[in-house]
């Protein structure tokens, strides 16, 4: 095939990939379906399925009704507004992320599901008691289950709760107690390491040769897609939003700005190298729209499907797709070692101009001042601004965040 055969095959709404390892058969028209044995519920008569389905149709509904996401405007009430007090990011009600509202229905009706499972007469919300959550709890501990995990089920159970409570069952007040809480393993993020048990995630080489095989195997459509992910350290979700109209050619960056593009909505930009940006130039020219999502036909689990078939073509292991923001970061740090203190100054102010609210003003003696100025950055040890240069590019403002993706 010719490049040109390439592109129209990738970029077909009717696209057949076909190898021993990964084939997709997709129209974009075709609605998407679950079956029973992804859903982990082929076990379960017809009359269960039903009740379990019943289960998460009332969790939805509580949810919903808890929801604060709505379509952006200027006069739109946001999380910050609704914090409580100088109490940070405790106590506020209700659900302000679609990303995060996402999670949360994830999270529940696994919770929902262990509760129907594994207790008798479970058939409503107001049948959910607090020694299920102790239950639920405790076998994800026997699970041997990282301590972030434990912690975001809990939080996704917290605001069930709070939802439920709201439309009407009390009882759900304390749902979860303190005891639930003290079940909860230390979730430091110096203790933290990318990568299940057993695994470490991508080495740079790893994940270098994984986009190898994409370049061989495939169409510069698809490696393009995962020198993004690699170069530039978005996540998956972040990554199939992105378009031609936030690609800036001059300072060679992505702006990831996009509202519901971005954990918790907070815009950043991406970085990546010449070769990346000229990969993408060639690309561009096959979008007329430049506000389509460049690789928004493309489903996540597609994307995962994409990656194993060439991690098992190159002899890697295949861990996650959110591990290359781990062999990224490798990358990353190599380039920065040798930058003067000035240069990663530089670099910090550009990320944390992406927005207003990444620069808020502070306290800093008796007067409000932006949080990041030069001066005060230049006076940091060299250490510092290339951690916090790391954090920024990982979409995030603590220099610890760093440490997950650097623990082997």
């Amino acid at each position: 095939m010719t490049q040109i055969d390439e592109f129209k095959h990738a970029l077909a709404n009717n696209r057949v990939d076909e190898s021993k390892y990964f084939k997709i058969r997709q129209k974009r028209s075709c609605k998407k379906t679950v079956s029973d044995k992804q859903r982990k519920i082929n076990h379960l008569s017809s009359k269960q399925k039903k009740e379990l389905i019943k289960l998460h149709a009332d969790m939805d509904k509580v949810m919903i009704a808890n929801s604060k996401v709505t379509r952006f405007s200027d006069e739109k009430q946001t999380k910050r507004d609704a914090k409580k007090g100088n109490n940070g990011k405790l106590g506020v009600e209700g659900i302000w992320s679609s990303v995060t509202f996402d999670r949360y229905k994830r999270s529940c009706r696994t919770f929902l599901k262990y509760c129907y499972e594994n207790f008798d007469h479970v058939k409503t919300l107001r049948d959910i008691k607090p020694r299920m959550v102790g239950g639920f709890i405790q076998s994800l501990l026997d699970k041997n289950r990282s301590a972030k995990t434990i912690s975001a089920y809990v939080s996704a159970i917290r605001k069930l709760a709070e939802s439920s409570h709201k439309a009407g069952i009390k009882g759900h007040a304390s749902l979860v107690n303190d005891k639930h809480r003290s079940m909860i393993p230390d979730a430091r993020k110096a203790n933290r390491r990318r990568g299940s048990v057993g695994g470490v995630g991508y080495t740079l080489r790893e994940a270098q040769i994984i986009v190898k095989q994409a370049a061989r195997l495939y169409s510069l459509y698809e490696e393009t897609l995962l020198c993004v992910l690699l170069y530039g350290c978005p996540r998956l979700s972040e990554t199939l939003k992105i378009s031609f109209d936030q690609i800036d050619y001059d300072k060679q960056c992505i702006r990831l700005n996009k509202k519901n593009q971005n954990k918790n909505n907070r815009p950043r930009m991406a970085p990546l190298p010449p070769f990346v940006m000229e990969k993408l130039k060639q690309l561009e020219v096959y979008f007329p729209n430049k506000q389509t999502n460049i690789w928004g036909r493309m489903s996540e689990k597609q994307v995962r499907k994409l990656v194993k078939s060439c991690a098992t073509h190159g002899h890697v292991k295949f861990c996650s797709v959110h591990d290359f923001r781990k062999a990224g970061l490798i990358w990353h740090s190599r380039q920065i070692k040798d930058w003067s203190k000035e240069h990663l100054v530089a670099a910090i102010m550009q990320f944390v101009s992406a927005d207003v609210k990444l620069n808020p003003f502070i306290q800093r003696n008796g007067t409000l001042s932006p949080k990041y100025v030069p001066d005060q950055l230049l006076k940091r040890q060299k250490r510092w601004l290339m951690n916090q240069y790391l954090s920024q590019l990982l979409g995030h403002s603590r220099n610890d965040a760093t440490s997950p993706y650097k623990n082997f």
